[in-house]
């Protein structure tokens, strides 16, 4: 006859509360750092994305001739889902006769991802703002604009206009010497105005043209009494900036 006492193998109703309590700090301990994770990389990804929109819109400063969509048009998209198509009735990219300059729509200047408005919605599942200004904004985590929780890049609205200064020098015959910015001459400037080609004169010296979007531009020096372009060059002028143009040319 066997006479050894029963033993029980499970756990007792005291063990499972402790476990249970366990798992609760723990839970509660490590809950709050993997949501802070996943908030830390939704602005991450948002940040990301900000700054592929802004640059769709002015271009890279780190690649030369890369100046967006306002390179092309001549202002800020009015929103961004123009980065992706072109409105009813704006001009498309088209070269020009003069200079061989183009002015027009050229995108899209950003890919759309998985569907046809992923890049224009933030990490946190909600639209950007300020495609007009080219300075891009996401509500954050609170999803309310305008506040510190925002997400912006750039952290100043970008400036994409600029001063072009020309100055001519008129060539002796015997190339002995030269007149500087001599009269009875016009400079042109032409460059894109809402995706159409516009141009500004000056027939007097210092040539100075103001606020002239950033882009690839054609620049011409006429000689007025004959209305004849005795030189021409392309000049590539970016925001925020003058750009110091010299041409030359022998009569």
């Amino acid at each position: 006859m066997n006479t050894r006492p029963f033993r029980h193998t499970g756990f007792t109703l005291i063990e499972i509360v402790v476990v249970i309590a366990v798992l609760a700090i723990l839970a509660a301990a490590i809950t709050p750092a993997i949501l802070q994770q996943v908030v830390d990389t939704k602005i991450e990804t948002t940040r990301k994305e900000a700054k592929i929109l802004c640059e769709a819109i002015i271009g890279r400063s780190d690649v030369k001739g890369s100046f967006g969509f306002v390179g092309d048009m001549g202002r800020f998209p009015k929103s961004f889902e123009e980065l992706m198509r072109p409105d009813r009735d704006t001009p498309l990219y088209k070269v020009l006769t003069f200079r061989g300059v183009a002015t027009g729509w050229k995108g899209p200047y950003i890919n759309a991802g998985d569907s046809k408005d992923d890049i224009l919605i933030d990490a946190f599942g909600r639209p950007y703002k300020g495609a007009p200004t080219g300075q891009v904004r996401s509500a954050g985590p609170d999803g309310v604009f305008d506040d510190e929780d925002d997400i912006v890049y750039p952290p100043n609205p970008p400036v994409v206009g600029g001063r072009v200064l020309v100055t001519i020098k008129r060539m002796a015959a015997e190339d002995i010497g030269y007149t500087l910015d001599p009269p009875g001459y016009q400079v042109r400037l032409y460059y894109s105005i809402d995706g159409k080609e516009a141009f500004l004169t000056d027939d007097i010296a210092p040539f100075i043209f103001d606020n002239i979007p950033q882009g690839v531009h054609a620049i011409a020096v006429v000689r007025l009494k004959k209305d004849q372009i005795v030189v021409q060059d392309t000049i590539e002028s970016y925001g925020g900036g003058t750009k110091l143009v010299e041409l030359i040319f022998r009569l």
